[in-house]
């Protein structure tokens, strides 16, 4: 047997997140002669992507395209090649028999049993959402519809610059929200919990600003509702102050997407490694301590995460799996 046959011929890859790391793993898996099947508890595939409805530039060649745009023209590249996609997946489970992974992957077809050469983990992240919140008093008492999280602070920007917004972030996100909420006339507020760390060409454009007010190292602690919005209560290092608001916005970034740990058995789960805060730790060619276990994209990566990182990422621990599969010895052959 030839090593591409053997390749062919090994136990499939289980890529589990169909976002853009998973999708460009899978691709690549395929690509270099291997059997990837990508997995998904979402009805769709894309991820992040889905929630993001905001003309991109930043992904070479995809000139203004929404995250549904590029997350259905990934899809449908691999709708056309012979690749097995599991969408709506229940649950998955991992465990070690011997040298052999056994996973077992809860379809909407059914239970599916199936010995596998390697599990890519590509689960990506989720926004940080009200549970930022949770302890801040009078918090419940607020109307849902002025409090949005996340990519939710991007949309109907024309009614939210209609008065003035309190933005909570520091980072990238939470500025661009601030500078379309100017644009389109309205006054901001924008709190950074410690410093700001959002790009510089991004800061500077706030500068002078005469409707924005830039507060750091401040956290808000109460709010009370009026009958134009909320009051809230904001100490920083200028003091404690009252600052009436019509809308909320919180972009505090993002934190890693479900219970991993609840999919492995101890022994594998283990011998993995994971920062506090639940990111996995990989090393440069994107393992993650377990024998057979990888990572790729937003779940592996809280400096940076991005589309084009997560594609360039999966691809790599594609090159990956197939070195270490030919150094050493396929499942399956």
């Amino acid at each position: 047997m030839s090593m591409e046959e053997g390749l062919v011929e090994c136990a499939p890859v289980l890529v589990v997140g169909a976002g853009p790391a998973g999708m460009s793993c899978a691709l690549w898996l395929h690509n270099l002669g291997l059997r990837p099947w990508l997995i998904d508890q979402a009805g769709e595939a894309g991820g992040l992507m889905n929630a993001n409805t905001l003309p991109n530039n930043w992904v070479l060649g995809q000139i203004a395209q929404t995250g549904p745009q590029m997350a259905s023209q990934f899809a449908r590249h691999l709708a056309s090649l012979p690749i097995r996609v599991d969408m709506g997946v229940e649950r998955f489970a991992v465990n070690r028999q011997g040298d052999a992974l056994q996973v077992a992957v809860w379809t909407t077809q059914g239970v599916v049993h199936q010995p596998c050469a390697a599990v890519v983990l590509a689960t990506g992240t989720r926004v940080r959402g009200r549970e930022t919140l949770g302890g801040i008093p009078g918090i419940d008492s607020i109307e849902a519809r002025r409090v949005c999280y996340g990519p939710a602070a991007f949309e109907n920007l024309a009614l939210a610059a209609q008065g003035r917004t309190v933005i909570i972030g520091g980072g990238d996100n939470a500025v661009e929200n601030a500078h379309m909420l100017l644009m389109a006339g309205g006054e901001v507020v924008l709190l950074a919990r410690s410093e700001f760390r959002a790009q510089a060409a991004l800061m500077s454009q706030l500068i002078d600003q005469p409707r924005v007010r830039l507060l750091q190292q401040a956290s808000v602690q109460q709010i009370e509702p009026t009958a134009a919005g909320m009051a809230l209560s904001i100490s920083s290092p200028q003091g404690l102050e009252s600052i009436e608001a019509q809308r909320l916005h919180v972009l505090v970034g993002y934190e890693p997407n479900g219970n991993l740990e609840a999919s492995f058995e101890a022994g594998v789960w283990s011998a993995m490694q994971h920062d506090a805060q639940g990111y996995l730790c990989v090393d440069s060619w994107g393992r993650c301590g377990a024998k057979g276990i990888y990572a790729a994209g937003d779940v592996c990566n809280p400096v940076f995460p991005n589309v084009v990182s997560a594609m360039s990422q999966g691809a790599q621990v594609a090159k990956v799996i197939e070195r270490d599969l030919r150094l050493g010895k396929c499942l399956g052959e």
